[in-house]
């Protein structure tokens, strides 16, 4: 306390209040305060020093860290950090906070992340090794951009396009040959990532060729955990390690697990458990809701007989019975809930006198609210305000990774490379892209900006000019040979198809094969973030299952108001229950188009039209679903879940599935 503005010193704060602590403690027995928790602020190493230092001559018995020990050279100063390391054939995975990390065999050329890593020289122009590879892979264009920079810029870090590779930029690294020099560049390299906020990074194993694997693991590892060990709320959320020689992975594997957090209990004293850096957690699979234990009330009865005091029992009890409620909120963005959510969750118990606790059943997430009824309603309504907020938040952050997914902004201060926009920033430049807006405001390095839409430049109050450009992350091969080209600052375009081409008799016959129906118009749907989202999850589930039999082609009947959200956004699960959800709360999609057809799925307009969607669909593994079901259930008591749920595991006529990403719009049929 005062300790920042106020100017109080460090020291004489933490003297004052453990000794005020003491003091309470040693006077009286409180009935109600049972633990005194002092949060400090992560970034305040000064403070942390000194509430550790006075700690510890408050209280010299206690076997937490101390400060006055020296920090060991070796890897140990990072044991216990990352969580239970989860592997699979050629992948080990483990958590830091909201971090995930993977170590896999594979070509680092063919990653997807926002930041692919590269290994390099001075100049920048390694062509040996993983450098060639990927420079190889990239393309001239790469190339020559490390070329210029290598020789007009004394750095030891560049960031270039990507070219041939699918990512949003390379990374180059001077990486030397010795293990502390390893540990500052990947080090520095997280920082820029975490500092342009990119969501994702892969690196090659650095240094190999010099170091030795186990202490290029270790070096690497231990730079994961000094940038994300206090700051678990940034935007890279994750960190892959594509090892290409395989002998090396078991290097890699054995130096995360000496690395995994052990058992709290065994961790140490008081101190490790009571100063906290405050960070912003999301609620993982395994958390539960803290549930506050309520004090009971006691009744002490006395009577003339046994049976009169029974009697009054029996009638308090009925009483109680009679008010006692129970309601159960089952939704899958309770997964999303964060620490503060969850602290609201323990206050909410704690001022209305309710039990919440969290269960997960068959994939079905929920909380249970017990407790007297009117109390019961209060914090149901709490919470319910609470899940409206976080669906704002995952819809906001749906929309700010689609808009990634379509284009990267940059902009150029004089004299400097181009520098990618936060996301937040990218996405309201692409809004005001399709709003055909003239002008935008945006903040950049704390200054403020307009933006003369489409290509700037970018003008403060003081006349300072800043270049503005665009990059179209759809062109290239994203997107299927034979589609149109799509229309300046438009994100979904609708293409009749010709009644004469081969490509409307396919959809026809798949159509006409089971619904005999008088098609009146077939349209292509071009909407290339979407497209681009379903390939990205095709291969990640082909990887995943090991086979390629991961996709069907399906139908989908709809009413006309939904078809420009359709065409637009793509199959929103949250409107699961608008027809039915007898075998879960998903999008459903028809093997036979008959079935579709039914008003009931493809409701007539006035004219008596009726539309119906031809879809690609990622059904990959799929399982018996069940009603009210919110997500696949689990393949066993592994992490992997099922891609998708039928009606009937012998001869499913419906598929559905749970993510917004697995089912794309190809063709809308217009039919009577």
């Amino acid at each position: 306390v005062g300790t920042g503005n106020l100017g109080f010193p460090k020291h004489l704060v933490a003297t004052l209040m453990l000794e005020k602590f003491l003091e309470f403690s040693s006077q009286r027995q409180s009935k109600h305060i049972k633990k005194i928790i002092v949060i400090l602020y992560p970034g305040d190493e000064q403070t942390i020093q000194v509430f550790t230092d006075e700690f510890q001559k408050k209280f010299p018995s206690t076997t937490g860290p101390s400060a006055t020990a020296p920090a060991p050279a070796d890897s140990s100063r990072s044991t216990g950090k990352f969580s239970k390391v989860v592997s699979s054939s050629g992948k080990h995975e483990t958590k830091l906070g909201n971090v995930t990390i993977q170590v896999v065999t594979g070509d680092i050329t063919k990653e997807t992340t926002d930041v692919i890593v590269n290994s390099s020289n001075d100049s920048f122009t390694l062509k040996s090794g993983v450098s060639k590879a990927i420079l190889d892979a990239a393309g001239v264009a790469v190339l020559e951009e490390c070329q210029y920079l290598g020789k007009n810029i004394n750095f030891c870090m560049i960031m270039t396009v990507p070219g041939n590779l699918k990512c949003k930029k390379i990374l180059h690294l001077v990486v030397q040959s010795d293990k502390g020099k390893i540990h500052s560049s990947v080090k520095e390299a997280l920082q820029m990532c975490v500092k342009h906020s990119y969501t994702s990074v892969s690196f090659p194993a650095l240094g190999t060729g010099n170091v030795q694997a186990k202490q290029v693991a270790e070096s690497m590892l231990d730079a994961v955990i000094d940038v994300f060990s206090q700051n678990t709320s940034s935007s890279l959320t994750l960190i892959r390690i594509v090892i290409f020689q395989q002998p090396m992975l078991k290097d890699f594997h054995s130096s995360m697990q000496e690395r995994e957090a052990t058992d709290p209990k065994d961790r140490g004293g008081f101190w490790s458990k009571t100063l906290k850096p405050c960070a912003d957690n999301k609620l993982e699979n395994e958390t539960v809701i803290e549930t506050v234990k309520v004090e009971p009330a006691v009744f002490h009865i006395c009577g003339a007989s046994q049976a009169k005091v029974d009697a009054a029992k029996k009638k308090i009890n009925d009483l109680i019975s009679d008010e006692q409620f129970s309601i159960e909120i089952a939704d899958n963005d309770i997964l999303n809930f964060s620490s503060a959510d969850c602290q609201r969750i323990v206050d909410i118990q704690v001022k209305l006198g309710v039990s919440i606790k969290n269960q997960i059943t068959n994939g079905q997430v929920s909380v249970i609210i017990e407790g007297l009824s009117k109390d019961v309603v209060r914090a149901n309504q709490e919470i319910a305000n609470m899940l409206k907020k976080v669906r704002g938040e995952q819809e906001l952050k749906r929309k700010l990774e689609l808009a990634a997914t379509v284009a990267d902004w940059q902009y150029q201060q004089h004299g400097l490379q181009y520098q990618s926009f936060d996301q937040m920033t990218n996405y309201e430049l692409e809004h005001a892209l399709e709003r055909a807006a003239p002008t935008l405001k945006v903040t950049i390095h704390g200054s403020d900006y307009t933006v003369q839409m489409p290509k700037g430049p970018a003008t403060d109050r003081n006349g300072t000019i800043l270049q503005i450009r665009r990059i179209d992350r759809l062109k290239g091969d994203d997107v299927p040979e034979f589609w149109d080209t799509m229309p300046a600052g438009k994100t979904c375009h609708a293409v009749p198809i010709l009644d004469v081409s081969s490509e409307y008799a396919e959809v026809i016959n798949l159509f006409k094969g089971t619904c005999n129906r008088t098609v009146t118009k077939i349209e292509r749907i071009q909407n290339p973030a979407l497209w681009k989202s379903l390939q990205i999850k095709k291969h990640e589930m082909e990887q995943r299952n090991n086979h390629q039999n991961n996709e069907k082609r399906l139908f989908h009947g709809t009413s006309e108001d939904t078809v420009p959200i359709i065409n637009e956004r793509g199959f929103n699960r949250s409107y699961a229950g608008k027809n039915a959800t007898c075998y879960g709360k998903g999008s459903y999609f028809a093997v036979k188009a008959d079935y579709s057809a039914q008003d009931t799925y493809s409701k007539p307009n006035a004219k008596g039209e009726k539309f119906m969607y031809l879809c690609r669909v990622l059904t990959g593994d799929y399982t018996l679903g069940q009603k009210d079901m919110i997500a696949p259930p689990s393949k066993g008591s592994g992490v992997h879940m099922y891609d998708s749920v039928v009606n009937d595991m012998t001869n499913p006529s419906m598929f559905i599935v749970f993510h917004d990403i697995q089912a794309y719009p190809e063709y809308l049929i217009t039919f009577k």
